[in-house]
């Protein structure tokens, strides 16, 4: 019955934004006030019932109702509470539902929260954004159903992924998914842009904070996900361009370049259109990535099978570009271009586009190197696979583009090619990089580094990032000494500068942890109950297996002594895991953090009936935490550029006779 009642509620909210998509169009024509009004109330009941239809599934995991196809599927009776709450995203039909769910809801915020100059563009803002979600509900009734039932229900479901029984891959979905939707919004006001015909500072502003939110969003994901990996996978990596990996850092390029855009168009109010493909396509390709791990046409341990939802997230993206394609072409000539004397020249806006223009680069090489597989398989028929060595072969190029001109942009001023005490700062990061440089050589222990390409690569690269870090950090002094040394004063009227310097710090850190995969080391041993096996300084003391049940997972564990220079470090408890709904023994790693470096091992096999011996594999994973560190500082500049009140706070005057509607 609470399945049915959770269908119909769907249903309701296709019909609702059916309406919602086509009243919001007629109102932007004829602009009329109390019809836009009748197609916002109607987005906004109609995410309301989707946030009821998600609660009604949720409870009926908690009741373990196998008549609905879903629950059996991702369920047990033994699965824990936690997962119970989680499962909801674990597989095709529910994580559609989260999608959609998230983006109604996104889209109801930003229609009650928009800009007073924003309401009369708001009616496309409205039409953009329930068109698809118009869309996506439908595929919550037909393909993607998650209240499909089955008769006769059984005893007991097949229980969920067990590499989703994971705290990061807990988190990790709706992290990536509050990203992706909240890229609908940019897109709407990029579509509602060209409808109406022009952009008003009020659109720049609200498009600049989504755009924000989201970039805040994807980063917390991508790491989240980078982080599960890492220790749930067992082969001592975070990223290995896979392409369901590839199909999440792509938005994040693309709104990255739309932010920094954004930028330039606030100081000079140029690339007004630039801004707008961007947003369109950086929300295109959020589902891009979604048809890619709901296909099944690639494969990853991310994917879910192939379904017949694949062939419709084809098609819907054909009509979504087609669309645009022909709006743009249409009505690209109304956006004016900017009406100011500023013109380009050697100067803080030129770095920015030159920064763009980087990271465009890198996310059409990444789209070629994940497509290209795909593309060939079917003109050819033969499947072909693009590996790791293709992506490295670019991304260290790109990634020094990346360091010199964050180094060069930051202390570069709008208009002008005067850099205030320019050769202060570059002879004083250069000097200042030198120690920095030596003590993350000696620490990090570069010179194990087998190879001399290797070795000279990591130290160049170790030196400039260091030199970009001194460079931004002497930039910051110099701004801040302008305010007398004032922080109140900078923090109040410069936040979003803070932000923005802290986040291309968390870059520099990202790049620094990035070099260690140049010298990680690896040994493999069998141990006997009592043996210790001395790698890298430290010593590991086996005392043999233990078999440890931990509710619905049988951890059959290695327990580890862990000690250096006759120091005990803690016990460390790499396992493999045994889940009563799959035959194969999982890995679960042990791992011990260090500043610069991860002791990370994992079981490699094991003596089943006694548990006396052991092999592992231990790894020295240099600078990981680097890595990891990095988000924060990204996700930290993010939010207080994101707090930034005093942002393009210019006129906000609106067009006279936007709404002039009719009664």
């Amino acid at each position: 019955m609470l399945a049915d009642l959770g269908f119909f509620l769907l249903f309701l909210c296709t019909i609702l934004s059916v309406y919602s998509t086509v009243s919001s169009i007629f109102a932007g024509r004829m602009r009329h006030r109390r019809l836009f009004r009748s197609a916002r109330i109607a987005s906004t009941v109609s995410a309301v019932l989707c946030l009821l239809a998600s609660c009604i599934l949720w409870f009926l995991f908690f009741q373990h109702d196998y008549s609905v196809a879903y629950i059996f599927k991702n369920s047990s009776n033994d699965l824990p509470p936690i997962y119970r709450i989680t499962a909801f995203w674990s597989s095709l039909e529910g994580s559609h539902t989260l999608w959609t769910l998230l983006l109604s809801i996104f889209s109801a915020l930003a229609l009650w929260t928009g800009a007073k100059d924003n309401e009369h563009i708001m009616p496309w803002v409205n039409a953009a954004l329930q068109a698809v979600l118009s869309w996506m509900f439908y595929m919550t009734i037909s393909y993607s159903d998650p209240f499909a039932r089955m008769f006769p229900p059984m005893a007991n479901g097949r229980g969920m992924n067990e590499l989703l029984q994971n705290p990061y891959m807990a988190i990790h979905p709706p992290t990536l998914f509050t990203g992706y939707t909240a890229l609908a919004i940019p897109y709407a006001y990029a579509v509602a842009a060209l409808c109406y015909g022009d952009v008003t500072d009020g659109w720049l502003r609200t498009i600049r904070r989504w755009g924000l939110f989201a970039w805040i969003a994807l980063t917390c994901g991508v790491w989240l996900g980078g982080r599960w990996a890492y220790v749930e996978l067992g082969w001592a990596g975070y990223w290995a361009w896979d392409p369901v990996e590839n199909s999440s850092l792509i938005p994040w390029l693309l709104s990255t370049a739309l932010l920094h855009s954004l930028i330039v168009q606030e100081k000079l109010g140029h690339l007004k259109r630039l801004s707008i493909i961007l947003a369109v396509t950086a929300f295109f390709m959020c589902f891009f990535g979604t048809f890619l791990t709901r296909s099944g046409i690639v494969s990853s341990v991310h994917s879910f099978a192939e379904s017949p939802i694949g062939p419709n997230y084809l098609g819907f993206l054909a009509v979504l570009m087609t669309l645009f394609v022909i709006l743009y072409a249409w009505r690209a000539h109304a956006v004016l271009p900017a009406d100011t004397d500023k013109v380009w020249g050697i100067s803080k806006e030129s770095a920015l586009v030159m920064t763009q223009f980087l990271l465009l680069t890198l996310a059409a090489i990444v789209i070629i190197g994940t497509l290209f597989p795909i593309v060939s398989e079917a003109v050819t028929g033969q499947k072909t696979s693009i590996q790791a060595p293709y992506f490295n072969a670019f991304a260290p190029w790109i990634g020094l583009g990346i360091i010199i001109m964050l180094a060069i942009g930051n202390i570069m001023r709008f208009q002008t090619s005067r850099i205030p005490k320019a050769r202060s700062t570059m002879i004083g990061s250069s000097l200042m990089a030198v120690p920095l440089t030596v003590a993350l050589i000696y620490y990090g222990d570069v010179f194990l580094t087998p190879s001399r390409f290797a070795l000279g690569a990591q130290v160049v690269g170790l030196y400039l990032c260091s030199w970009a870090l001194m460079t931004i950090s002497l930039d910051f002094l110099n701004r801040l000494g302008d305010l007398n040394w004032n922080v109140s004063l900078m923090w109040n009227r410069n936040r979003a500068f803070i932000g923005a310097w802290l986040a291309h710090v968390g870059v520099l850190v990202a790049i620094f942890g990035f070099l260690g995969n140049y010298r990680g080391l690896v040994s493999e041993v069998t141990l006997a109950k009592g043996q210790t096996h001395e790698f890298y300084g430290y010593n590991l003391k086996f005392d043999g297996m233990n078999t440890d049940q931990q509710d619905n997972v049988t951890l059959f564990q290695a327990p580890l002594m862990v000690s250096r220079n006759g120091e005990n470090l803690g016990m460390i408890f790499p396992a493999k895991s045994k889940y009563p709904t799959k035959p194969e023994l999982l890995n679960e790693v042990g791992v011990v953090s260090f500043i610069w470096h991860d002791l990370y091992v994992v079981i490699a096999d094991f003596e089943r009936k006694s548990g006396a011996t052991v092999t592992l594999q231990v790894h020295i994973n240099p600078a990981v935490r680097f890595v990891w560190l990095a988000a924060f500082l990204l996700a930290g500049g993010g939010l207080i550029a994101i707090s930034d009140r005093h942002r393009g706070q210019r006129s906000r005057d609106v067009a006279a006779g936007a709404w002039e509607v009719q009664a």
